[in-house]
C-alpha cells in the first residue's frame, strides 16, 4: 500500500473510533409542523389543583395589574373558602408527607365522581396546595407559554399503568405490580418510530442505570435497546452540539429528588426544570422544538375536576402540562380534554405516521397550543429564546447534577412570579383560552398496532396456575388414596 492510502484507512479508523462513543440520531421522516424535535420531560406525583389550584393568584406579588392580566384556568380553588378545601402550604415549606397512594386509595378519592373521600383515601395531607411562594418559577413557565387545564392521567391508578400510557398508549396491569405482565416493544412508540426510522432517545440521571430503570420495566424488550439510553449528561452535550435525538424523554426518577415526588422537596426538581430548559433555549435546536412537562400520576393530592371516560378507559385525576415551544401561544390555557397518550398523538401527527393504536387514534392532540403562522416576532420563528434567570437570591444549578442551596427564602421563590410577558399580552394574535377536537381518526390516520398484547412468560399465566392446581389435586387425591391403603 502507498502511504496516502495507509493515512486515507488509518483517518478512517480514526473516526470510526471517535464516533463510536457518541450517538448518533439521524433521522428519515417528514414533519407535518416547523417541530423537528419533541422533548418529554416526565416527572412525579401531583396533581393540577396541587401546582396550579390557585394559579396565577399571588397577593404577596407587588405587580398586581400584571397577577391580574393573565389567563387564570377556568377551575380554580376557592382560596377564601375552608368548606372541603385544601389548605395551602405555608411559605418557606417546599414538600408533605407522601400522600396515600394505588388504586384503591385513588378509587376512595375519586368516591364515584364526587371528589370528595381523599381524606379517606390518600389522608390528610393529599388536602394541600402549593402556591407561588414555592412555584414562582414554574408558574413563570406556565405564564409565557402555554398551559393545561384539563390535562388527565390516563388510568385511576398510579405510576406503572400511567406510565404505559404514556409510552405505549396501553398497559397490562392496574396497579403497581410486576413485571410479569409487560408489553412488547414493538407495541410501544419507541417500537413505531424505530420501524419508521424516526429516532429516539431515553436520558436518565446516569447510564448505567438502563438495564435496571423502573420506568420501562414493563416493556419487554427495552434492554435490547440500551443503545437508545444515555445519561442527562450527554443530553446537555448533545443539546450544545445541536444533535439531538427527533423525540426525546428526559427522565427526572431515581436523581435525589428531582422527580418531586413527595416528600421530595419541590424546589429542587423545579430548579431542574428550569435549568434543562435554559439549555434547551440557548441550544441550536430551539427553533424548531417543542417541549411539554408532565406528571406520572396524581401522587394521591386533591383535584376537584371529576376525570372523564375516555375511549372507554376512566381516567385519572388531572395532573399539570407545560408546553414550552418557539411555536407555543404565550400565556395561553388549554381547555381540550387530554392525556399522557395525547403527547403520543401529536408524536404521531407531527412525523406523519400511523397512531400507535385505536386509545392513540381517538386522543386529542394538543394542536391548539400552536400558533404556526408566525404572525408576530419576526424571522420566520414566533417565539425567541428566552432566559429565565432570578438574579442571585434564586441561583440556578450550573449542570443538572447539583445539590439546592441552603440559603433560599421563600419570599425570593415567590418574587421571580409574574415575569415580564415577551410580548404585549394585549397584541397577541389569538384568543388566550381555546380547546380542540381534533384526534388522530378524525383525520383519517390508519393504526400501527391493531391489538395490544401483553407478555406473559409460563410461569406467571393461567395456563400455569390451572396446571399447578390440577397437580395439587392429583397429588392430594394420591396422598388420599395411599393413606387408605395403609388402614386397610
Amino acid at each position: 500500500m502507498k502511504a496516502a492510502a495507509y493515512v486515507g484507512v488509518l483517518s478512517i479508523a480514526v473516526l470510526l473510533l471517535l464516533s463510536a462513543g457518541a450517538p448518533a440520531y439521524a433521522s428519515a421522516g417528514q414533519t407535518r409542523t416547523p417541530i423537528k424535535h419533541l422533548i418529554n420531560i416526565y416527572l412525579e406525583n401531583h396533581t393540577f389543583d396541587n401546582f396550579f389550584g390557585v394559579y396565577p393568584i399571588d397577593p404577596s406579588s407587588p405587580n398586581q395589574s400584571l397577577v391580574a392580566s393573565l389567563s387564570a384556568p377556568t377551575n380554580i380553588l376557592d382560596a377564601n373558602s375552608t368548606a372541603n378545601m385544601p389548605s395551602p402550604i405555608p411559605p418557606g415549606t417546599f414538600s408533605t408527607p407522601d400522600p396515600v397512594e394505588g388504586n384503591t386509595a385513588y378509587h376512595i378519592d375519586w368516591n364515584g365522581g364526587k371528589m370528595n373521600g381523599f381524606v379517606d383515601g390518600s389522608g390528610p395531607s393529599s388536602m394541600t396546595y402549593y402556591t407561588a411562594s414555592q412555584l414562582g418559577p414554574l408558574w413563570d413557565l406556565a405564564e409565557e407559554y402555554s398551559l393545561a387545564n384539563m390535562y388527565f392521567a390516563p388510568l385511576l391508578s398510579e405510576s406503572a399503568p400511567n406510565t404505559m400510557y404514556y409510552l405505549a398508549g396501553y398497559s397490562p396491569v392496574m396497579n403497581d405490580y410486576g413485571p410479569p405482565p409487560s408489553i412488547p416493544f414493538s407495541q410501544t412508540i419507541m417500537g413505531e418510530l424505530q420501524s419508521y426510522g424516526v429516532s429516539w432517545g431515553f436520558f436518565i440521571p446516569y447510564q448505567s442505570q438502563g438495564a435496571t430503570y423502573s420506568e420501562w420495566s414493563h416493556v419487554s424488550g427495552m434492554n435490547d435497546r440500551l443503545g437508545n439510553v444515555f445519561s442527562w449528561r450527554t443530553f446537555v452535550s448533545d443539546l450544545n452540539s445541536g444533535d439531538v435525538p427527533s423525540v426525546s424523554w428526559v427522565f427526572s426518577q431515581g436523581a435525589n429528588g428531582t422527580d418531586q415526588g413527595a416528600p421530595s422537596n419541590v424546589l429542587k426538581g423545579e430548579m431542574w426544570i428550569i435549568y434543562l430548559i435554559n439549555e434547551i433555549e440557548r441550544s441550536p435546536i430551539w427553533n424548531s422544538t417543542a417541549i411539554t412537562i408532565t406528571w406520572d400520576d396524581p401522587g394521591g393530592y386533591y383535584d376537584q375536576v371529576p376525570p372523564p371516560v375516555i375511549d372507554g378507559v376512566q381516567s385519572g385525576f388531572r395532573l399539570p402540562m407545560i408546553l414550552v415551544s418557539p411555536f407555543a401561544k404565550e400565556d395561553y390555557v388549554s381547555n381540550t380534554v387530554l392525556t399522557h397518550s395525547s403527547i403520543l398523538a401529536l408524536i404521531d401527527y407531527n412525523w406523519e405516521v400511523p397512531a400507535l393504536n385505536q386509545y392513540v387514534s381517538s386522543a386529542n392532540v394538543p394542536l391548539d397550543f400552536f400558533d404556526f403562522s408566525a404572525p408576530y416576532g419576526g424571522g420566520g420563528v414566533p417565539r425567541a429564546p428566552m432566559t429565565f434567570d432570578f438574579g442571585s437570591n434564586f441561583p440556578l444549578p450550573q449542570s443538572p447534577y447539583f445539590d439546592l442551596p441552603g440559603n433560599l427564602q421563600s419570599q425570593q421563590i415567590s418574587s421571580t412570579f409574574p415575569m415580564q410577558p415577551q410580548y404585549s399580552l394585549s397584541s397577541l394574535p389569538y384568543p388566550r383560552h381555546g380547546s380542540t377536537n381534533t384526534t388522530l381518526s378524525s383525520l383519517g390516520s390508519g393504526v400501527f398496532v391493531q391489538a395490544d398484547s401483553a407478555v406473559v412468560p409460563f410461569y406467571a399465566s393461567v395456563y400455569f396456575l390451572t396446571l399447578l392446581v390440577a397437580a395439587n389435586v392429583v397429588l392430594l387425591a394420591w396422598g388420599v388414596r395411599v393413606r387408605r391403603r395403609g388402614r386397610g
